[in-house]
Parts: C-alpha cells; structure tokens; sequence
C-alpha cells in the first residue's frame, strides 16, 4: 500500500493527515509545539499509525509522498526574531528597502511609526558596480570593495547575506560574481541573488524578497534538513516535500534556493483541498474556501477552476514578491479572545490563547474566554466530543471565564453573553469573507464555500447566510483540510522571464516563442529530475503585462499553442476584457506593454477518491437531543444530534441539528438541509 500524508504546523494543532491508496483517510491533531515543531509531528505521526493499527516506521516506509507546511517562516518575519542579516546593493541604492514605493501602510493614520528595516542601514553596504537597462556594462564590478563589504559583514556576525544589484535581471553576472567572492570570505553564511529570488522589474520587490529569503533562510534551513533526516531515519524511502506560497510543493533542496516560497505555505493548501471535493457541488470552479483553526480564519478563493494569485503579498509590511495563492487571514479562531474595550463593547480576538494554555476549558490554566469556550457554553459544542474524545472540555471552566470576563461586566446573563461572542467571531469572518470577494467585484452567491478546520463546520452555515450563499461543503477530512490539501497537491516551480515588448511589435512571436520553449524545457527536466514522466507533467503560460504609461501590471492567462500573429490578436482581445473586468474599462485601441513571460511547471499523479463503505437505507436515527443556540433565528431550540461516523452516503438532515465528527463539528441550522456526499462530506444546502 502506497500512502500520502499531509503535515500542517498551526499556531494551535498539529494536523496529520493520511490518505490511503483506497480512499482511506484519518485525521489526527495534536497540540503544537513551537519550542520543538518536530515532538509535535512525532506524535502526530505515533497517533495515525495507531489509528490504523501499525507503527511509525512501518506507515513511513509506505509512504511515497509526504507534503508539510509550517509557519515558522511567516513566524520569524512578523515577530522580527531571526538572525543579522546583511545586504550587498548598488552603490548609492542602500535606502531602497527604507523608501519603498514611499507610502505608509495606513496612510491616514498620522500617528503610525514606519516599521523598523529587516536590515538595518549599517548593514546594507554599496558596492560600485551598474548595469545598463539593456545588458550593457555601465561601471564594473569592483571586486575588492564586495571583498571589504564581506568582511565587514563578517564582523556584525551575519548568518546570511542578499545580493541585490539594479538589473541584474538582464545579466546576473555581478550578482554571481559578488557571491562567490562573499562566500569565499563567509563560507559558513547564506548567500541569496535577487536574480534567483525574483528575476523581475521593481526594485523594491525584488530586493525585499531576496532580504526576506536571506532572512528565514537560516532558520528554516536548519529546521527543514532536520525535518527531512528525521523522516529518513523513520524509514520514508522517498525525499519529503514541502508546501509553498504558489500553493505547490518542493523538495527541500529547491525550496532552500527560493526561501521566500516557505512564507504563508500552510494556508495555500487549501484550494487544492477545495478543488479535490467539490466537484459535485453546483460550482465547482468557483469556490470560497475557509479555514477556521484554532489561532486564525483563512480565507481563499478559486476562481475559474484557478486558485486566485497575487504577486502583492506582504508579511510585516514587506513584500514576498513571488506570485502566491491569495489568503486573506484575520485572528478569528476557536482560541481567539473575546474581551471589553474602553467603550464597553464586546469584541473577539485577534489575540489568541494558542494551544497554550488554549481556552479556558481546556483546564490547562487559561482564565480568559475563548470561542471554543463560547461554543461550548451554548451547547453547540459537546465537552466530550473534541477530538473524537480524546481531551474532554470542562463547562464549568468555560461558564465562569464568560461570566468574570463578558458577563458580569455587560450586566448580562452568560447564555447571551456566549452568544454574543459566537454572533461577533461570525460578523468578523464574514467581514474578511466580503473583502475578497464583494471588495474585489466578486459575487459570492455565484460560488460554493468549502469550510474547513476544526471550528469552520460550526460556523460555516451561518456565515454562508450572511453572504446569501446557498451551498456549503464540510469535508469529511474538514479538521485538517489543509494538510489534506497538501497529500493532493501537486509538484510545482514556477519560471519567469522579462522580454518587454509590445504586442505590435515586429518579431514578437519568435521572440516569445523562444523564451517559453527556454522556460519550459526547464521546467520539464525539472520535473523529470522529480521522478514524473511526460503525462504527469503539465504547463500553465501567463502574461504579465500593461498599457503603455501605465505603472500597474496585469496578469492574464495565456492557452497552449505557438504564438503567432493571430495569437496576439486573441492576447490582446483577452487582455482588454480582463482589464475591462477588473478594473471596469479598457483601452482597445493600445497594445498591450509586454513584461513577464511566466511558466507553471506542475507534476501530478491522481489522488485516489474516498468513498463510504454504506449507502443510506434511510434509517438514520439522532443520538440524542440538547439545547443550542442556532444564530440563524438568534434563539436556543432543541437540538437532535448526529453522530458523523454513524452516517451513510445519501443520508440527509434538517436542521436544527448537530452532527459530531472527531476534528469537527457541523451545525446546522434551522430549515438548512445536510446530505451526506459519496466521499463522506457534508453538503448543506442554506434556507435562504
């Protein structure tokens, strides 16, 4: 048996995720352990080989792909706790990380202090050397002065060091150059070439996201090697894979010379996840998916089939620069706080209780109230449901932290007041849902929600009636959607290439034509070096570009097929719509400014469909009855209660009711309809 397992490090959970080649899969959580990631994934892995009745060296041995995503880069970058970094630029260009596009990130707020540079200005040294916007050499490398600028580098104790040279895209050789000469002088230190990180036009993206990579480099670094021996000794026979920013995922030797893609790679798993089981629904190519853990609400969308990708992220007020799956994330999870602010009004996190001490009915000395703690208290969680029983959840706990914190304050009883707290979590969800969607144009009554996390099927229903969507999909494997989206989502490098041009212009085709097959004969021996053969590999062909005198880009999609004349005749028609789409008009009568010429390389091999063993023979009968609070009619009904493991394919339910899985817990509220899916998921359809 050939096996896939999906690893997610969040600020709470652990989740580890294994898909068995028949459709089999278990979800196991376990507390993170910040201190030391890999006692976390140890005993994750010990939990799902219980589960299944073997050990962990025997589940890894067969295991042909394991995908893990962490947040240690995203970690290090917002707390600002990593190593002294240097930074090697063009003589008279040191301030470029300082000036950016010289906006503030609230550009209103007159109080805001400009956040503090990754590296400081001691520390970002210039060296004499230009090269020419088309390739000529301007000033030569003055090789002595990179040799003085490392030792003095060498000095400050840099555990890494980022080359960042103007144009260097159009000839990388100073760049190359001045690393080796550094790294003769720093053998020991990480050296990072903007023209490997991001071989793209702006300065200021690109030199952030090579001091970025330099950065976490030598964090992750030790980490991941550490990571990939520990699997090794396990047992694993093949090289472990981990998540990246475009929502693909790498070996460690590749990701290692691209850091930057190790930022936000947990949540980018989660449209391939979407993607794998909403093909029943009614929009499978248009989905909203959520992800509501412990710490955080994630949101993403898919959008024609696609995820949606930006090359405009930013962590800590810095851009990554490289093009990455769009997830928007606010501090809205089941262990977000809720707390009184100075004008006495209620309001829910982002600061969180983490998984320690977690909420307070975790019994492990939380004293504050949680989400978790709300939904406990309001029945719509059963204290000793979590986990699949494996922790029970203690009421009394949860009813006096609501009440010394919320209610007694409030003058309010502690029903109303739990409720209150459920009611403003799901308004601030909502409010992040609308921002990429509604914000952005999009309509989110054409599109399916997908919820996942161990909270997302408590409050999915609702926040779809907020935004009138009528169909909500709980995955089976919904507690750890994420990792999950990481056991199916392919083997992915990304390519670029800068050719201005315009699409008028004489010569293009050739041009263009020349740089793809470059490109993509690249990427295929890339992947072939991974071990796809040629029906496993695939290619997807963008365009960067612009109306001439514009200063933003637009992407758009390009099909398969030489490019001819006839071909950028259809470029320029698509781009015109897009633009016209996007930003509500369109200049038909300008070519299009042609940048970056991108390249998605993707390996892939079908993950196997899970499918429940039993179809409905109607008999589906409730385990129990509670009271609940049902935010649909703002009331506490009597509840029937499912158990999830009990039900069949074709099972159907109408709400109110509950349905208690292990790593979730669905609620359903009044009038809305679950079916239980083929795969084992929750449809709901809502009474709108």
């Amino acid at each position: 048996m050939s096996n896939r397992i999906g690893i997610d490090i969040g600020g709470t959970f652990t989740d580890v995720v294994l898909l068995q080649d028949n459709g089999q899969f278990h979800v196991y959580k376990e507390d993170s352990t910040p201190d030391e990631p890999l006692r976390a994934i140890n005993q994750g892995l010990a939990g799902i080989a219980a589960e299944i009745d073997t050990s962990v060296e025997s589940l890894l041995k067969s295991t042909e792909f394991l995908v893990h995503g962490q947040t240690m880069a995203t970690n290090a970058l917002i707390q600002r706790n990593g190593p002294v970094v240097g930074l090697l630029c063009t003589e008279g260009f040191r301030d470029v990380l300082h000036l950016g596009r010289g906006a503030k990130p609230e550009r209103f707020n007159v109080h805001l202090q400009k956040p503090e540079d990754f590296i400081p200005r001691y520390l970002r040294l210039g060296i004499p050397e230009r090269i020419g916007a088309d390739g000529t050499i301007v000033k030569a490398l003055d090789e002595d002065a990179v040799r003085e600028a490392a030792r003095a580098l060498g000095q400050h104790d840099v555990k890494a060091v980022a080359v960042a040279f103007l144009w260097s895209i159009v000839d990388a050789s100073h760049e190359k150059r001045a690393a080796e000469i550094v790294q003769e002088e720093l053998p020991q230190v990480d050296v990072i070439c903007s023209s490997d990180i991001l071989p793209e036009i702006r300065e200021w993206e690109r030199t952030s996201s090579t001091i970025l990579s330099a950065y976490i480099a030598p964090i992750i670094g030790d980490y991941l090697r550490a990571f990939e021996a520990e699997m090794a000794k396990g047992g694993m026979p093949y090289r472990p894979l981990i998540m990246q920013v475009n929502g693909g995922c790498a070996a460690v030797p590749d990701l290692l010379a691209r850091p930057v893609n190790a930022v936000a790679s947990g949540p980018a798993a989660g449209p391939a996840a979407g993607a794998h089981y909403a093909s029943t629904t009614k929009s499978p190519d248009r989905l909203i998916v959520v992800d509501m853990g412990g710490t955080s609400f994630d949101v993403c969308l898919l959008r024609d089939g696609e995820a949606v990708m930006s090359s405009d992220i930013k962590v800590a007020n810095q851009p990554i620069g490289v093009n990455g799956v769009e997830v928007l994330s606010v501090g809205a999870g089941g262990g977000s706080i809720a707390w009184i602010d100075s004008g006495n009004s209620l309001r829910v996190g982002p600061r969180s209780a983490g998984s320690q001490p977690g909420p307070a009915c975790y019994g492990r000395g939380g004293v504050e109230p949680a989400v978790t703690d709300a939904n406990l208290v309001t029945g719509r969680m059963a204290a000793g449901a979590f986990l699949g029983g494996r922790r029970a959840l203690d009421m009394d706990l949860a009813v006096k932290a609501i009440e010394s914190y919320i209610a007694t304050p409030l003058g309010l009883d502690v029903n109303t007041a739990a409720a209150g707290i459920v009611t403003i979590v799901n308004s601030n969800m909502a409010t992040a849902i609308r921002a990429v969607s509604i914000e952005r144009g999009i309509d989110p009554r054409d599109y399916v929600m997908v919820a996942g996390g161990g909270a997302g099927g408590l409050h999915a229903a609702e926040l779809a009636r907020m935004l009138n969507i009528g169909e909500v999909l709980i995955p089976r494997s919904a507690g750890g959607l994420c990792a999950f989206g990481m056991a199916v989502t392919p083997v992915r490098h990304d390519y670029v290439r800068l050719a201005h041009c315009y699409s008028n212009g004489d010569g293009v085709p050739d041009r263009i034509n020349g740089v793809f097959k470059e490109l993509m004969d690249e990427g295929r021996a890339h992947l072939e070096s991974d071990g796809f053969n040629a029906s496993e590999i695939h290619f997807t062909r963008h365009l960067e570009g612009r109306y001439p005198g514009q200063v933003h880009n637009l992407t758009v999609p390009l099909p398969d097929g030489e490019i001819d004349d006839k071909f950028l005749r259809k470029l320029e028609t698509e781009f015109h719509a897009e633009h016209d789409k996007r930003f509500t008009y369109a200049m038909r009568d300008q070519p299009v400014e042609c940048l970056h010429w991108r390249v998605t390389a993707t390996g892939s091999r079908p993950a196997p469909e899970g499918r429940l063993a039993r179809q409905s023979d109607g008999s589906i009968k409730p385990t129990g009855h509670r009271t609940a609070y049902m935010a649909s009619v703002n009331s506490e009904v009597t509840t029937e209660i499912y158990q999830g493991d009990d039900l069949a394919a074709g099972d159907k339910i109408t709400g109110p009711a509950i349905v208690e899985f292990a790593t979730t817990t669905v609620v359903v509220n009044p009038d809305d309809v679950l079916v239980v899916q083929a795969d084992g998921s929750s449809l709901l359809t809502i009474a709108l």
